[in-house]
């Protein structure tokens, strides 16, 4: 676990990097500023549904360890809801978000937890 534990911490330094290089990009860049935007509102929900989906991991790793605990479910529906409350708000404030910068930013980040997860359970 101790692996997993320092895959995750991985990730969310490297996804809050990603967001401050994308705060630094919407200064820098203000015509594609609705995009950038949109990226930060995809990152901050694809950091909640990580540790969401790494919390339930924790406590199957930790049933492994103790029989008594058990997971009580997979958070699945929370994370659908999460990224769907991000879809939503694209479609109320177009304006300010696009749908194409929030599915990058869910996907991002959850690309950044597989191929670090990956590269340290070798």
């Amino acid at each position: 676990m101790e692996a997993f534990a320092l895959a995750m911490r991985k990730t969310f330094r490297y996804s809050l990097w990603c967001m401050a290089l994308f705060v630094i990009l919407m200064l820098v860049l203000p015509e594609h500023k609705v995009f950038l935007q949109s990226l930060l509102l995809g990152t901050v929900t694809g950091i909640i549904n990580t540790s969401v989906l790494a919390s339930k991991v924790w406590v199957v790793g930790q049933m492994a360890d103790d029989p008594n605990v058990r997971p009580k479910g997979t958070g699945t529906m929370l994370r659908f809801m999460i990224a769907g409350l991000a879809a939503y708000a694209t479609f109320l404030f177009p304006h300010i978000f696009t749908l194409s910068g929030v599915l990058l930013g869910l996907f991002l980040i959850q690309g950044i937890s597989y191929l670090l997860v990956f590269r340290n359970s070798k």
